[in-house]
């Protein structure tokens, strides 16, 4: 190896070479989800199954850039692309101190979506469900014993919301086999590649084997069941979501 000293303005010159190549690359990008809008002809434009999905291989793909940068860097991209394509909006509960961390919600969905904060997770469901492209940004299911989180339970059987599922967990990478948030929105469920199915089951259904639970609150009980399981629902018993394992884990 050369023990020869870099000359610090050729180093200087380079970055700036690259930096103008990332500018011109992330211009080309945004103009493509531009037009993404027009093609999509009436489809949602929050797709989280396919978003996880794509950074999840993008991550794999990296060679010395760890997962968590990857993430974030795309954040910001496809917060940007969204906010293009339409009137996406985030509904953020702040109840507990969960995500009084606001980083937590720009690592997810980076900075250029509109935001609209309320004190409860109810009203962060109310306020989401009224809007088309709403996303609600909330505490986790909490875990037993105890868990005094509980909106969860307007999504199950016979629940008020039933339409509006549990798509992606903050953060998006990490180790932990639960997440600190999740999303919800009334986007289709669908497959990342990497998922934890989420049920929600009331009384004495017939639970799938395998299945963890992860929160009780009165006669509802929350389970994970790992990959993704297209279950009919019946009167007991409902998938509320699916999540996307965690990048890393």
């Amino acid at each position: 190896m050369s023990n020869e000293i870099p000359d610090i303005e050729v180093i200087r010159r380079e970055i700036d070479r690259v930096d103008n190549a990332l500018l011109d690359l992330i211009a080309e990008r945004l103009e493509l989800s531009a037009q993404v809008r027009k093609a999509k002809s009436g489809m949602r434009v929050w797709r989280p199954s396919r978003e996880d999905s794509h950074v999840r291989q993008l991550a794999a793909e990296a060679r010395s850039t760890s997962a968590s940068l990857v993430s974030t860097i795309w954040a910001e991209l496809m917060s940007a692309s969204l906010a293009a394509q339409g009137p996406m909006r985030l509904h953020v509960a702040l109840e507990g101190d969960v995500l009084s961390n606001w980083s937590l919600v720009r690592d997810r969905f980076g900075a250029a979506l509109s935001i609209k904060t309320y004190p409860t997770t109810s009203a962060a469901l109310a306020g989401c469900y009224a809007e088309d492209e709403g996303v609600a940004v909330l505490p986790s299911p909490a875990p037993p014993p105890g868990g005094m989180v509980s909106w969860w339970t307007a999504l199950g059987p016979g629940g008020a919301m039933e339409g509006m599922h549990i798509l992606a967990g903050l953060p998006r990478t990490g180790r932990d086999d639960w997440p600190q948030a999740v999303a919800v929105a009334t986007a289709d469920i669908l497959p990342s590649g990497a998922d934890q199915t989420l049920i929600c089951a009331t009384g004495d259904a017939d639970v799938p084997a395998g299945a963890k639970l992860r929160a009780q609150s009165g006669a509802f009980s929350l389970y994970s069941l790992d990959g993704y399981h297209a279950i009919e629902p019946i009167k007991t018993m409902r998938v509320i979501g699916v999540l996307p394992r965690p990048i890393g884990q």
